[in-house]
């Protein structure tokens, strides 16, 4: 059987164009500024709720790859479906939540990885209810990409086209898990030398995309969904347990507060953060407590110990140690020098 290589193998020799796949993707989406910086194109966003930018950089001819830090609450506008683009997201911390059609909300969250096709997008909205998303995306403009990979690397037997058929069959996007192989690519695109940065992240992305040419059912699902009433009062829970840090509501408590089953809230609770709820509470209550060491230098560790519902200080110290790499007593000496 001919395969997209062999195509292009026995095709005309094409001049290569170096393809915007961001800009072509994102068309109409109002940047407040775009910089040019070394190798990379620097795409910022900014609106009443914050602030966000990708760090874009030209690989092949048709694959571009960024780099996302998003502090804000929505970047969300309203783009048009472009057929032949796919876009691969990984989700390294926070979460993006997205509105569907039938108007309930769909998460990426941390560990995920998500591919898009644009010309079957189906999302009325987006936001990030953490107001936190950090993660990198891979924007493939089908036919030139293929053309580049035909060209540099036609033994990889990497279609495209069979790729965004089989893994988004069922919708505009899907979940792959957290397969070892994909968490250890991505984590690898992080650690990249500058020196090395553009080559290196070649041969990572064609790495990802024969990876994921293996992908099987059991390795997909559909993004996860909850009702508006549910994504609503999941919301209004997070938000309680940042404002207060040392309340000591259960899980029920916080269930029956928001008129919502516990299984939904627990459920959504995990999408939105990536952690249980308990785990969650445990880890602010410890930022917080972080604060009081050095902004009420006063108190002592176990009246610190104490407020963040600790009664045996040693419990408090292991606690902290393993959040924040040091002692309370280390903490404080540290950030009080």
């Amino acid at each position: 059987m001919e395969t997209e290589c062999d195509k292009e193998a026995n095709a005309t020799e094409m001049e290569i164009v170096k393809t915007e796949v961001l800009e072509d993707a994102y068309e109409g989406f109002n940047f407040s500024e775009i910089i040019t910086s070394d190798n990379a194109k620097i795409y910022q966003f900014e609106n009443e709720s914050g602030k966000g930018e990708m760090r874009c950089y030209n690989l092949l001819d048709g694959i571009q790859l960024t780099y996302n830090h998003l502090n804000m609450a929505t970047a969300y506008q309203k783009i048009e479906p472009k057929e032949g683009i796919l876009q691969i997201d990984y989700c390294l911390d926070g979460c993006y939540a997205f509105e569907l059609a039938n108007k309930e909300h769909a998460f990426i969250g941390k560990g995920d990885l998500s591919i898009l096709d644009f010309g079957k997008s189906q999302f009325e909205n987006s936001c990030i209810p953490t107001k936190k998303y950090v993660g990198l995306t891979i924007f493939i403009n089908i036919n030139a990409a293929q053309n580049s990979i035909c060209k540099f690397f036609p033994w990889g037997n990497i279609d495209l086209k069979k790729l965004r058929d089989e893994l988004c069959q069922e919708g505009a996007a899907l979940i792959i898990h957290s397969r070892k192989e994909i968490n250890r690519i991505i984590h690898e695109l992080y650690e990249v030398p500058k020196e090395i940065q553009i080559s290196y992240s070649i041969v990572k992305i064609l790495e990802l995309l024969l990876f994921l040419g293996l992908a099987e059912k059991t390795d997909t699902k559909p993004l996860s969904s909850f009702s508006e009433i549910v994504y609503t009062a999941t919301q209004k829970c997070y938000q309680a347990i940042l404002d207060h840090p040392f309340e000591k509501y259960s899980i029920s408590e916080l269930a029956n507060l928001y008129t919502i089953s516990e299984s939904s809230l627990k459920r959504c609770f995990a999408a939105m953060t990536g952690n249980s709820i308990g785990n969650f509470k445990k880890n602010v209550c410890l930022d917080a407590s972080s604060e009081l060491l050095i902004h009420k230098p006063e108190m002592s560790i176990g009246e610190v110990s104490e407020i963040a519902g600790y009664l045996n200080q040693g419990k408090y110290t292991a606690a902290f140690k393993a959040h924040f790499g040091e002692t309370p007593q280390q903490y404080r000496k540290h950030h009080l020098t």
